[in-house]
């Protein structure tokens, strides 16, 4: 059997993102995942295990947002720790407009599996977006 790399699992990570595949996106994920994602950020805040990324990240980010697209540019890849460059883009359902935001992410993995999550993004960028008016 072949051993996928770091930098892999990360990629399919974001194709799943961007397919909506919640059954895969859980199985690239450790059972006691730590999520950090920046204050300002919608849903921002640090999140313990599957469950609670699933409700508390995906479930506001696919409730506020139209069309939320993860594109990632560059990976880069330190011994357990792949780090993306890249950006956010989306269109909120509310206020109906439309933003683009770059951001970094940093990924260690762990078994195969990524075991924590932390994000650094222009979060003012993404919360004018929300704003209506």
């Amino acid at each position: 059997m072949m051993t996928r790399t770091n930098i892999e699992i990360v990629k399919e990570l974001y194709h799943c993102f961007n397919e909506r595949n919640d059954k895969n996106i859980a199985r690239l994920l450790s059972d006691d995942i730590h999520w950090n994602q920046m204050e300002g950020f919608p849903g921002g805040g640090r999140f313990i295990g599957i469950a609670e990324v699933f409700h508390s990240v995906f479930g506001g980010l696919r409730s506020e947002w139209v069309d939320w697209q993860s594109s990632v540019d560059v990976f880069f890849e330190s011994g357990e720790t792949v780090f993306v460059k890249g950006h956010y883009s989306g269109v909120h359902k509310v206020s109906k407009k439309v933003f683009k935001a770059p951001f970094i992410g940093e990924y260690i993995i762990e078994g195969g599996r990524i075991r924590e999550f932390n994000q650094y993004t222009d979060t003012f960028l993404i919360r004018q977006a929300s704003i209506i008016g």
